[in-house]
């Protein structure tokens, strides 16, 4: 196990999408943190927004995977195919928070659309703050760059 969590962070890339995963996963569980502090002054279907923070989550977590495997692809295609390659892996990515989010709008009570939103919006935050999630794993890995 630790030999494979060295090879993942080994590759830039690779230690890239790990911060970002990691960040999405650290964001995404404070945010659950606060919605329970929350919910001990307001009155609000608790469930539905931890499901909706999943939801969120998980899609935030296939995006970064996704991205990544798209643009490894897309490196070494002439330059007209890895156009299309990053084209249409952006619009799949777009239309999978499109199809949680209108899930989460059908479904409110189940799901919910704030917490989607914040589930994903947390990759944004991990990306913003990837060079203090990266220093933070490197304290725990030896470069090998």
């Amino acid at each position: 196990m630790k030999e494979r969590f060295m090879n993942i962070v080994s590759d830039k890339g690779k230690r890239t999408a790990f911060d970002l995963v990691s960040g999405t996963v650290l964001y995404d569980l404070l945010a659950l943190v606060i919605g329970a502090v929350v919910r001990l002054f307001f009155d609000f279907n608790c469930m539905a927004y931890a499901f909706g923070i999943l939801a969120g989550m998980a899609v935030a977590v296939f995006m970064v995977i996704h991205m990544y495997t798209v643009l490894e692809k897309a490196v070494i295609c002439d330059k007209k195919h890895a156009r299309a390659k990053t084209k249409f892996g952006a619009l799949l990515r777009m239309a999978v928070m499109v199809v949680v989010l209108i899930a989460s709008a059908l479904l409110p009570e189940f799901i919910s659309m704030l917490g989607v939103i914040i589930g994903i919006l947390a990759l944004k935050i991990a990306a913003l703050t990837q060079p203090l999630i990266d220093k933070f794993v490197s304290k725990f890995v030896k470069k090998e760059e």
